[in-house]
């Protein structure tokens, strides 16, 4: 079988959805209330311009589309904020949506990357407040391919990073902590799939994918850097090692491995 892969990942930038934060609000309009009240969007704008998107642009292989999906109704000076910063990126694509079905909402992301003249997709999911380091697409497209000679085809698999680094802002100072997860994050974890498949890597919780689908964690380098502040949506809890790495060693990997300092990732 000839086989020829697409990368596509997604980010969801204040997606406004009755199946999202319903645990939290109880209308819709609760909902907006809170996702574009004016000091919440400017706190995601600040990770999204400064981490996440930057984690994106720097990728050693840019062969890959990446979809921000955001609201329709978003504010105005927001929605033109956040298309001043992507459209000058050839491969970064905002898709702003209606108030459907959260996962719907998803499928409809990624599949607004065609399909067509591939056999199969690599689909990695991102939030707008972390991010994967700079070899990232170039290493997951490796493991798929090697995954797909060792299992064949036509079965779904997952691919999870779980060393990386925290930065936690939620005490009086930033703290920045290595940590290796025994289960797979939100940051980076992919799910590599037939094209005609319906599966992608927001089908179940990260936590219990290997539950479900055949997991491949890879602990090679330190792949993601996650945040931790006061708007976010789930409680971050470190299920693993945490804090062997000394400052010194943090910065060097930081520099090497994400093209950032301790001293930047502590301004956000």
């Amino acid at each position: 079988m000839d086989r020829k892969v697409k990368t596509v990942g997604l980010v969801r930038f204040s997606v406004l959805t009755p199946t999202y934060y319903s645990e939290r609000f109880k209308t819709l309009e609760e909902t907006a209330a809170h996702i574009f009240a004016p000091e919440r969007m400017e706190l995601r704008f600040n990770l999204f311009e400064k981490l996440c998107l930057p984690s994106l642009v720097r990728q050693s292989d840019p062969e890959f589309d990446m979809v921000v999906l955001t609201a329709e109704s978003m504010p105005p000076q927001y929605l033109e904020r956040l298309l001043d910063l992507i459209e000058p990126l050839p491969n970064i694509h905002c898709l702003p949506v209606g108030t459907e079905n959260h996962y719907k909402l998803l499928q409809k992301g990624y599949n607004a990357v065609s399909k067509e003249g591939y056999s199969h997709r690599i689909l990695f999911r991102l939030d707008d407040d972390d991010a994967v380091d700079i070899d990232f697409v170039k290493r997951t497209k490796k493991i798929a391919t090697a995954m797909l000679k060792l299992q064949g085809p036509k079965t779904p698999f997952v691919i999870a990073y779980n060393r990386g680094f925290y930065v936690r802002s939620t005490g009086e100072t930033a703290e920045i902590f290595d940590a290796c997860e025994r289960a797979p994050l939100s940051t980076g974890t992919t799910l590599v799939a037939p094209s005609g498949s319906s599966y992608n890597p927001y089908r179940f919780n990260h936590r219990k994918l290997a539950q479900h689908f055949n997991t491949y964690s890879d602990i090679s380098v330190p792949a993601f850097i996650r945040t931790i502040h006061g708007d976010n949506k789930s409680n971050p809890a470190q299920m693993g090692l945490t804090h062997k790495m000394g400052e010194a060693q943090i910065a060097k990997a930081l520099k090497r491995h994400f093209d950032v300092t301790p001293e930047a990732l502590r301004a956000l």
